[in-house]
């Protein structure tokens, strides 16, 4: 019982001298993730109405997000909170020892996301967007404009899919735009480096509902937006739930303003992609999702269901293995229903 009481302290010591295990990727290690991603075989990853889930170049993509770490899920504490309570820090450390041994970063992540009252943010997965690419871009090729570019997982499916021509990229957040701006700096050059042709890139530190794309310049819209107050990824005053602070003000202030936007930008065969789900502080968002998408001019024309990991909050004994959500897949139609 001593040595295991001396075990934990060290290893204590050890985590809060080093700080917060974020990815911290060198060199190689980038490359290879890099070349996990742009090797992958995505050929069966959709099937059957579902979008499979792997972890290919996920690292990478959080690798130049360091600041999701402190970034709020509603009322629940985040990861950062927890390790710098010494307390939680500690029962985090003791929980990894108990299921796997000494702690590595990567557990020590893993429990310090989901335990404690604790839930760290998402990401799209890289692989994931590069499939929806691959599906409804045409095959000579198009322009994507993700409205929501949050953590850099569809920028990295742009990099891994040959039919993005050109991604544009917009998000308010500040920091979550300087990490979209390095990773494109520095993972493009790499990629041609491998041997790949990449797109173009445009990123503007804007939110969705203030971008104007050039009529009839985007062969897709895709993205998976905020989910009103579900996560809150700074405190600027240009993030949608703070400049629209009710749901109705939201919901037509920033999500059919939006939907607009994209209706201006999208070629007549182009496609609107968006992974929206109903959350506890907002649980008919999807059902008034597409209410507004069919009054703003866009047709539902299939729905597809993207794999998630389970969360802290799965019941025990339960046989699911995934969450699931919907990504509602739309065309416009040339008239917009009045209001």
């Amino acid at each position: 019982m001593v040595a295991c009481t001396l075990d934990l302290q060290k290893e204590f010591h050890r985590i809060r001298e080093n700080g917060f295990p974020v990815y911290a990727l060198n060199r190689d290690d980038m490359r290879d993730e890099l070349r996990s991603l742009l090797k992958y075989d995505r050929t069966h990853l959709i099937e059957d109405g579902y979008v499979g889930q792997t972890m290919h170049g996920l690292s990478l993509a959080w690798h130049y997000q360091p600041h999701s770490w402190e970034v709020s899920c509603g009322s629940m504490k985040t990861p950062m909170a927890v390790f710098t309570d010494d307390g939680r820090l500690r029962a985090a450390i003791e929980k990894c020892r108990k299921a796997d041994g000494p702690p590595t970063d990567a557990a020590v992540r893993r429990v310090l996301r989901t335990s404690n009252g604790a839930q760290g943010v998402s990401n799209f997965r890289p692989t994931a967007a590069a499939a929806l690419f691959d599906r409804f871009l045409p095959q000579e090729g198009g322009v994507v404009w993700d409205m929501s570019a949050g953590f850099g997982g569809r920028l990295l499916g742009a990099v891994a899919c040959p039919r993005v021509t050109k991604y544009i990229g917009t998000d308010p957040a500040s920091l979550t735009m300087d990490g979209l701006r390095e990773m494109a700096t520095d993972i493009f050059p790499m990629a041609r480096r491998l041997g790949y042709t990449t797109p173009n890139v445009e990123l503007y530190p804007c939110g969705s509902e203030d971008f104007t794309p050039a009529p009839n310049s985007l062969s897709m819209c895709a993205s998976s937006p905020p989910y009103f107050k579900a996560e809150f990824y700074s405190d600027e005053p240009t993030q949608s739930y703070i400049k629209f602070p009710t749901k109705e003000e939201w919901l037509h202030g920033f999500l059919g303003r939006t939907l607009r936007n994209c209706r201006i930008g999208i070629k007549p065969e182009g496609k609107l992609v968006v992974n929206i789900a109903g959350v506890k502080c907002y649980p008919n968002l999807q059902i008034d999702f597409l209410a507004l998408a069919q009054a703003s001019g866009w047709v539902l024309e299939d729905v597809l269901h993207l794999r998630l990991s389970m969360g802290p909050g799965t019941r025990r004994g339960s046989t699911e293995t995934h969450k699931l959500e919907p990504i509602y897949v739309f065309h416009k139609t040339g008239h917009v229903c009045a209001k």
